[in-house]
């Protein structure tokens, strides 16, 4: 069956978002394993590639190693490459500009043609092992903050600090924000918010404080293997987290972004509003989980968000808007 039309005319024009780590669901690619010959071609490479079995962790096998860093990011990436493959065989769209939440910048650059996958994936595994091996575990994380203003969430870093490291990591809508640090200035943190009125804080399972300096001993690693990859031009533009703004063709300006993203926060809610200046009205969401569909409700309530987390979600695409 030929790719099916269901661009502007029918969604408006589109920009492609992909999530990050916090995502992941246990056994996500079991519909993928069951039901593609495609997908199960690309976890084929993907364990090639990485030299182990991914495609078990992301089947579910053994428990609980799916949430582990060096796990976790190249599995969001596979899954997310997967889905947006059988998104490319079945609908025709040509999207306007594209976005990633942090991993998720890498399969952005995937889907503009920036990298190819074993690349990207190379790049990943480089990164999350960097990422999780930073600082020692257990010392470090994250919460998200909900409910509560820019200003606000500001203010209460600064009180809470004290002698530690304790950043905004992520900017992801007016309302939410993520903190990141020594995990005594996150508790502390937590439990200055639970005393304000209309708001929460949830700690994050994840294993260190992301998107923040304690990050820096992640780079070398990560700039070394990015420099041995060769980086294509984009048929389309992708906005990056660092300063909400496309990326620049020059290779080294690609490359260094991805390096000061790990150490700098995710600007999430500003790459929305820089995709909507760029014309995009609807928002397909591909890999595993909804998170950025809902962030996308906080930032803009009139624009439309699509979510392709799994074959399901991607067949009932032709139901409501084919």
């Amino acid at each position: 069956m030929p790719p099916q039309y269901v661009s502007e005319h029918k969604l408006g024009s589109v920009a492609l978002m992909f999530p990050g780590q916090g995502s992941q669901f246990a056994g996500m690619a079991k519909d993928l394993i069951s039901e593609s010959s495609k997908a199960r071609e690309i976890l084929e490479r993907a364990d090639d590639c990485a030299g182990y079995f991914l495609s078990k962790v992301m089947g579910g096998e053994p428990p609980g190693e799916l949430d582990c860093t060096r796990h976790t990011q190249p599995a969001i990436f596979v899954h997310s490459v997967a889905l947006l493959e059988e998104f490319r065989s079945t609908y025709s769209v040509s999207p306007v500009v594209a976005a990633g939440h942090s991993l998720g910048e890498y399969s952005a650059l995937y889907a503009a043609g920036v990298l190819d996958f074993e690349s990207a994936l190379r790049i990943i595994l480089v990164r999350a092992r960097g990422m999780e091996e930073a600082q020692p575990p257990s010392t470090c994380g994250m919460a998200a903050i909900i409910g509560m203003s820019k200003e606000r969430t500001l203010e209460l870093v600064e009180t809470c600090r004290g002698s530690d490291v304790l950043e905004i990591a992520n900017f992801n809508a007016p309302d939410q924000m993520v903190i990141s640090g020594h995990m005594k200035t996150v508790h502390r943190a937590v439990e200055a918010v639970r005393k304000e009125k209309r708001t929460r804080a949830v700690v994050l399972n994840v294993s260190s404080a992301f998107h923040t300096r304690l990050m820096e001993p992640s780079l070398e690693a990560l700039r070394r293997e990015l420099g041995q990859v060769s980086f294509g031009q984009a048929v389309y533009p992708v906005v990056a987290n660092l300063d909400a703004q496309t990326y620049p063709s020059v290779e080294s300006e690609i490359k260094e972004r991805l390096v000061n993203q790990v150490v700098h926060p995710v600007l999430w809610e500003d790459c929305v509003k820089t995709m909507m200046n760029r014309g995009a009205k609807t928002f397909i969401e591909i890999g595993p989980g909804k998170v950025l569909a809902g962030l996308l409700r906080r930032i803009e309530r009139a624009a439309t968000a699509i979510n392709v987390s799994d074959l399901q979600s991607l067949r009932s695409l032709q139901g409501t808007h084919g």
